[in-house]
């Protein structure tokens, strides 16, 4: 429930401006909640000024929320701190006291200005901060003492005040740090997955390739790699256009994805390559496993827009580690001459280690 009060009026995960509008919407919550437990108990001490105050709180701040949740986050984000300097001053002043310390929550709406407003809103950011540390100097000028609370409650008040500033700055922080985590895991996993086919890129690959090499060698595990290439790849391109060829490499990925099992790896190596990485696979249960995939290849109908279906085809090359391979590099050569073969010897099939050494 909190999570989607905190994501009201805004679907991109990803935006420049999520922290903010995390911001804003935790601000609304909280202002509207203070407003609620305020009416209660202006209602229950008898207090209709002061509980009208209130309900209007409630009214503008379902305003704000609702420009929020139309879009408008320019007036959303500039309503709530107004709503706050005014909740503030006006409770400091008619109700408690400067002994109650509650003026320092304009502390809240200073946090809130540098959250919020970015570099080209600078000019209002520190309007808001201005206004928020005149209206502080008024409230300890002003000295005025409550005729409502007592001395008991004055200090009840100053450390209800000191927590609610500790939980808002704390919660902003939270917001900010989370959402950086989310935008480097999310940059993480761009920077790690090939845009055209959703699998993952070169880099990426060869990582796993690497770490996959060195955990088989030290447990003396067995692991197959594979090279994938699609046959006549340059001829798909010059008959049915460049389009028709990203749509063969998106189809024939996804396949080759759905067919691997939850622990192989396989992503795009260039062009029209792939790599599969099997750990703990022998070569014979790699072999059935690759057979299938490139059956499943065969099998396929991929229809362009304009009604054309273009046969695909694959060529594979197995190679597994053995004991006289040290580098991830040579099991991928190794690979890489069995795919050579299985294009000589015709495409549309596959080369095992066993085949091409002998």
């Amino acid at each position: 429930m909190i999570k989607r009060l905190l994501t009201l009026g805004f679907d991109d995960q990803y935006g420049n401006d999520l922290n903010q509008k995390h911001v804003v919407n935790f601000f609304y919550m909280m202002f509207a909640a203070f407003s609620v437990l305020m009416l209660v108990i202006f209602v229950f001490r008898q207090m209709p000024y002061m509980a009208l105050f209130c309900v209007v709180c409630l009214v503008l701040a379902f305003v704000g929320l609702r420009y929020n949740y139309m879009g408008i986050f320019d007036r959303a984000q500039l309503i709530i701190p107004i709503l706050l300097m005014i909740q503030i001053t006006v409770f400091s002043v008619l109700y408690f006291s400067a002994e109650s310390a509650f003026h320092w929550l304009y502390i809240n709406v200073i946090v809130y200005a540098f959250v919020v407003f970015s570099t080209e809103q600078r000019f209002i950011k520190y309007c808001v901060v201005a206004a928020a540390i005149i209206l502080f100097l008024c409230c300890v000028l002003l000295q005025m003492d409550s005729i409502y609370l007592t001395l008991l409650d004055q200090r009840a008040i100053r450390i209800l005040v000191f927590f609610s500033i500790a939980f808002n700055f704390s919660m902003v922080v939270s917001l900010v740090m989370k959402r950086l985590k989310s935008v480097n895991q999310h940059l993480r996993a761009l920077a790690e997955k090939d845009e055209l086919t959703g699998l993952a890129n070169r880099r990426k690959v060869l990582a796993d390739a690497v770490n996959i090499f060195a955990d088989s060698v030290m447990n003396r595990e067995s692991c197959v790699f594979a090279i994938v290439d699609l046959d006549h790849f340059k001829k798909i391109n010059d008959t049915f256009g460049h389009e028709a060829g990203d749509l063969v490499l998106a189809n024939v990925a996804e396949l080759m994805a759905s067919v691997m099992r939850p622990h192989d790896k396989i992503g795009r190596y260039g062009g029209e390559e792939f790599i599969v990485i099997m750990p703990g696979t022998t070569l014979n249960e790699a072999e059935k496993i690759m057979e299938d995939m490139r059956q499943a290849v065969e099998d396929m109908l991929i229809e362009t827009d304009h009604g054309i279906v273009i046969p695909v085809t694959v060529s594979i090359g197995l190679a597994a580690i053995t004991s006289s391979i040290s580098r991830y590099e040579e099991i991928l050569a190794q690979a890489d001459r069995g795919l050579y073969m299985a294009k000589r010897n015709g495409r549309n099939r596959l080369a095992m280690q066993a085949e091409y050494q002998s």
